[in-house]
């Protein structure tokens, strides 16, 4: 597992270093840069995939704001946890691959406030768990965080995930029949999949808005029906509070 930590101060770096290996793995691979321009300049060095970055959003020079929109540019769909001393930040910072913000101050004095968003770091991880659909004429093997919807169509389902991912953020997806129910479906996706119907299951990280119907980020609407409506905002809003909440 790779993990990036940009800051300007080397003892933050460290500090954070320190819990990293602590909570996840004393084997973890640590690369820690002072300064945004460093990191962008020494990605290619890095060894394998990059599993999260750590980011400072307030650094001299070009900050953590301008470095995540660089990663995306690089089209890096890795994880990202801010440290920020200044919540009025956290609307400008959100984007889809950050998982949390952590109080750069209270963290060092109370190490939980960055595991608890290494551990949603951690479940983020299983949704990128690779799943293998068997077929009748061959086998799927798609990642779970790139399902969109899942269909029922009798005994079979219709499941449209994400093939690519453009610059302007917009999808190209796809749609492929599969014999297996929604049923056997809940049993493997957990609980960032919400049912909204009898037929159709969606992924929450999909999910633009929801009002009377359900808007997701690739341009489809979704009806929800009347009586299942309060239920899937619920469920819903726990996950935008599970995702986004302070340490």
């Amino acid at each position: 597992m790779n993990i990036v930590i940009c800051d300007d101060e080397r003892k933050v770096i460290e500090d954070v270093g320190s819990i990293c290996r602590e909570c996840l793995s004393p084997d973890v691979k640590l690369y820690g840069f002072q300064s945004a321009e460093s990191l962008l300049k020494n990605l290619d060095k890095i060894e394998g995939d990059i599993d999260l970055f750590i980011l400072d959003i307030e650094m001299p020079g070009r900050d953590g704001l301008w470095l995540r929109k660089e990663l995306e540019r690089y089209r890096y769909g890795s994880s990202i946890i801010y440290l920020t001393s200044h919540d009025e930040l956290v609307q400008e910072a959100f984007g889809r691959y950050v998982i949390g913000f952590v109080d750069k101050v209270s963290f060092l004095n109370d190490k939980n406030k960055l595991v608890d968003k290494l551990k949603l770091f951690e479940q983020e991880v299983s949704n990128r768990e690779v799943l293998c659909i068997k077929g009748d004429q061959e086998n799927l093997f798609i990642c779970k965080d790139k399902i969109i919807t899942i269909t029922a169509e009798h005994v079979y389902s219709y499941l449209e995930y994400v093939i690519d991912e453009k610059p302007d953020g917009k999808f190209e997806t796809e749609r492929k029949l599969v014999r297996k129910s929604l049923r056997e479906w809940e049993n493997v996706l957990g609980t960032d999949f919400l049912r909204i119907s009898k037929s159709i299951i969606v992924n929450m990280a999909y999910i633009k808005r929801i009002s009377k119907n359900i808007e997701l980020k690739i341009g489809k609407s979704l009806n929800i029906p009347r009586s299942n409506l309060n239920r899937c905002k619920e469920f819903y809003w726990n996950y935008c509070q599970k995702k986004m909440k302070w340490g």
